[in-house]
């Protein structure tokens, strides 16, 4: 050992017998023997190393500019599932325009003659009409899937639904699908009119050719097929419209309008099923299209009326007074059926005949395991479109009144909170109406807790954590693959060959080092002048862009080969259709997916169950490749069948596999802790607390949801104690500018047993430091027990699209900061719902407290 190492020792045991006196004094140590005081100063540095974090990142987004800060955002990876949906519902789309473009492109050529009047019009027109015909046909026969509540609700519960397709954003799907349909419409309506007008008109002029002296072109503009096309078109301008101001017309128009659609449905049957289908011209017909998946969907409607139940009120109390100026809330109170089973986050519809015959949808507040189903309506006075009385307000009148005895509810509807069984810290976020889903979930975890003794729950936490810790660092050592040596070779190239001495030191040593290296890297970043450290860790920066970035490239390589496969089929069902280059197109789609495979397979852990599956569908498929390469492209010869179904199954599992890496929440490494602790036997307990943030600028509405928070807080605290705050922990947000709301507000909770907690706050929250504790909780866990493990925590937010933007935002940069400037095991994903508009405040009243009013 060299002099420079022996001195640097010697430092380091000079640092530990310190640190270990000052320990031993104190009288206490961690696990792995590590000392109090270490850790302390270690993690101390850390902390006030992402302090630094912050103001450094913020800085180097404000020089970057906005626009590459928003390319940033671009690239987080909780938006994965609905990009790769989107992208490929794009493709089949364009596959399935561009396969009947191209079957009536070759019609048109042979039937067109060269020089004809028009003859560009008449070449592609019809062709793309055909085409668009044809896409909004696939359009039409996904609406009706994504409409069919019961589905979704029961496909939310299982693996695909929780882990592959985000069905909390089923609605969006809906919504975009329906304006890609209007969009071809409008876009084939223009079209038709355009080639149609200027042939009739040429035609009544003379340049146009009439066959038989009939005027083909002015006669097509009056025929049957072009009527239901108006009618079509008609109705879907009508469902278009009140889509796109659902927010600021009633809803009851919005709701009757949208029923169109189903005429809409009825019209497309009739279009080609006009005069010329009866005098036997073939026509395609559109009903075989959407058949299935419109009865899929009617099965699903009356499936879900066998849902509808009515219910007893348990209690109804109301809240505000008569005057118009004064908030009002509902708390609604059911007997549950014993039947009616629901996750927390779900929702129903209520319908309460003595108002009218609508329902209305309401998320749930209470706990799946309770004999009773709540929830709370704020109350608009009246309608924020045309002034009348609203249906909450004739909710709050008859309540006070007395007269609520029955309400009929149907569902439960919505995913719930399907995807955190796996996750160890959750993070719920509700703002506005975003509130009431969170009480649920509170109260799940609560109840759950009371199932059994703190021992207990203690106890089963502890022996998960080890039994993580443990597999953490076994799997890190069996953490082989095919490239290692390969990266070997090349780090010892770029460090020059050259071995370096490094002193053994001590585990205490290690972490004081650790302290001194942070807090030297600290002081660099404070600097106003640029230096070595700051460079290091903008490029650190640029690295971790990219990967995240290339997280969501990757999806490029599973939406390749399914727009193959698309290809395919087209090509295989009308080969007449395809040249020779197109047929080829398959062919190289499959090389640059085999390449890809067999370098993401090289980098694979070699340990995995399905590494030798991959290696077997890789070989295969490079062999496949040199198979048809000679077929299709020196021979030239036809894809046959049994090529295109071997091809789509080989391509459907790399799709698959590359989704499973690439879509799944987690790392790789969090995923194998929890298949493992799941196949021992130990999941119940990987969820080790529950942090619920409820934010409203309300004063008196906190004060009504406080009570049964309180309550709630309560029975849990009388059995847990102080030790409570290591499962659950709330937080409410009062943002109310009033002084005399908030005063009133502290002096009511302040005695309480949440009150004392310290749960209210006063002020807006930082969500910086919201997003960043569950990453800082279990780093510090790593630091105290010596030993990290894997762990996949979640954010859940409801509310606006606006703060959820804002969250989102600071869940990327705390996730950056940690990965780039502590480096991290531990995965923190998000999940949102919006939950629409806020109330108006001149709806909702402008009262400065909230009384509750005795029923009659």
């Amino acid at each position: 050992m060299s002099t420079s190492s022996s001195s640097f020792a010697k430092r380091l045991e000079t640092i530990e017998r310190t640190s270990l006196a000052q320990g031993e004094k104190k009288g206490s140590t961690t696990k792995k023997g590590l000392n109090p005081r270490c850790v302390t100063l270690a993690f101390g540095e850390e902390k006030r190393m992402i302090r630094e974090a912050v103001r450094f990142q913020t800085k180097r987004e404000r020089k970057r500019g906005k626009l590459a800060t928003l390319c940033q955002k671009g690239t987080m990876v909780e938006n994965r599932k609905m990009i790769f949906l989107a992208v490929a519902h794009a493709l089949a789309t364009l596959i399935i325009w561009q396969h009947f473009f191209y079957v009536k492109y070759r019609v048109q050529e042979a039937k067109v003659p060269d020089g004809a009047n028009l003859y560009w019009w008449k070449r592609l027109t019809p062709p793309i009409e055909f085409g668009a015909m044809h896409a909004i046909l696939f359009q039409m026969a996904l609406l009706p899937l994504t409409m069919a509540r019961q589905t979704v609700a029961a496909l939310s519960n299982t693996y695909i639904g929780r882990k592959f397709v985000p069905l909390h954003k089923v609605v969006a799907m809906h919504v975009h699908l329906g304006y890609v349909m209007c969009g071809f419409v409008f876009a084939a309506t223009i079209i038709f009119f355009t080639f149609f007008g200027q042939g009739c008109a040429q035609q009544r002029s003379g340049k146009e050719p009439s066959p038989n002296g009939v005027r083909t072109f002015c006669k097509k503009m009056t025929s049957e097929i072009m009527a239901t096309g108006l009618a079509i078109t008609g109705c879907l301008i009508l469902v278009a419209v009140t889509s796109y101001m659902r927010n600021r017309i009633k809803y009851e128009i919005f709701y009757y309008v949208h029923h169109l659609v189903f005429v809409m449905f009825s019209l497309a049957i009739a279009h080609t099923l006009d005069d010329k289908f009866r005098r036997g011209q073939v026509r395609s017909q559109n009903f075989k299209w959407f058949s299935a998946s419109l009865l899929w969907y009617l099965t699903d409607r009356f499936q879900a009326s066998f849902s509808t139940c009515e219910c007893d009120v348990e209690e109804c109390k109301v809240f505000g007074d008569d005057s118009d100026e004064s908030r009002k809330v509902v708390k609604l109170r059911l007997t549950r059926p014993a039947t009616f089973v629901f996750r927390p986050g779900q929702y129903v519809f209520i319908a309460i005949k003595t108002i009218d015959l609508h329902w209305h949808p309401f998320s749930i507040a209470s706990d799946p395991r309770e004999e009773t189903i709540d929830f709370y309506v704020e109350v608009m006075s009246t309608s924020k479109v045309d002034g009348s009385d609203s249906w909450t307000h004739k909710l709050w009148r008859d309540a006070k009144d007395g007269l609520v005895t029955k309400v009929s509810i149907n569902g439960p509807y919505g995913s719930g909170f399907n995807d955190i069984s796996d996750r160890t810290q959750i993070l719920g976020i509700g703002s506005g109406t975003g509130i009431v889903p969170m009480l649920s979930l509170l109260k799940a975890r609560m109840n759950s807790l009371l199932l059994g003794e703190p021992k207990m729950h203690l106890r089963a936490r502890a022996e998960t954590d080890a039994a993580n810790r443990h597999f953490a660092e076994e799997y890190s050592k069996e953490s082989r693959y095919v490239a290692q040596p390969l990266v070997n070779l090349a780090s010892a190239v770029f460090h020059g060959g050259r071995k370096q001495d490094i002193p053994q030191i001590p585990a205490n040593g290690k972490v004081a080092l650790g302290a001194i290296q942070t807090r030297w890297r600290r002081k660099q970043l404070e600097k106003k002048t640029d230096n070595p450290t700051k460079k290091f860790f903008e490029k650190k920066f640029r690295r971790s862009m990219l990967f995240e970035a290339s997280q969501v490239v990757q999806i490029a390589f599973p939406l390749l080969d399914l727009a193959a496969v698309g290809l395919l089929i087209s090509f295989y069902v009308n080969e007449g259709i395809a040249t020779q280059a197109m047929r080829e197109v398959p062919l190289w789609i499959l090389l640059v997916n085999v390449v890809y495979c067999f370098i993401k397979w090289c980098f694979e852990t070699i340990n995995e169950p399905l590494w030798y599956i991959d290696m077997l569908f890789t070989m295969t498929s490079a062999l496949s490749f040199g198979f048809w390469y000679r077929i299709i492209h020196e021979e030239r010869r036809l894809w046959t069948g049994y090529a295109v179904w071997g091809y789509a199954a080989l391509s459907v599992y790399r799709a698959c596999r590359t989704l499973s890496g690439v879509s799944l929440t987690g790392k790789a490494e969090s995923g194998a802790v929890s298949s493992f602790l799941a196949k021992t036997g130990q999941d119940k307990n990987i969820t080790e607390k529950l942090t619920i943030v409820m934010i409203t600028p309300q004063a008196d509405f906190c004060a009504v949801i406080w009570n049964d928070l309180n309550e709630t807080y309560e029975k849990a605290y009388k059995v847990y104690g102080k030790s409570l705050s290591k499962f659950i922990e709330i937080q409410v947000y009062c943002t109310s500018k009033d002084a005399t709301e908030t005063d009133e507000l502290l002096r009511t909770t302040s005695a309480t047993a949440l009150g004392k907690s310290g749960a209210l706050r006063l002020h807006r929250p930082d969500f910086e430091v919201l997003t960043q504790a569950p990453l800082m909780t279990e780093v510090t866990r790593d630091y105290w027990e010596g030993r990290p493990k894997f762990t996949s925590s979640v954010v859940i937010f409801c509310g606006s699209t606006r703060l959820g933007s804002t969250i989102s935002n600071a869940i990327f940069d705390a996730k950056m900061r940690f990965k780039v400037f502590i480096g991290t095991n531990h995965v923190l994903d998000f999940m949102q719902e919006n939950y629409g508009q806020a109330t108006p405040i001149k709806s909702r009243g402008v009262s400065t407290t909230i009384r509750e009013v005795k029923t009659v």
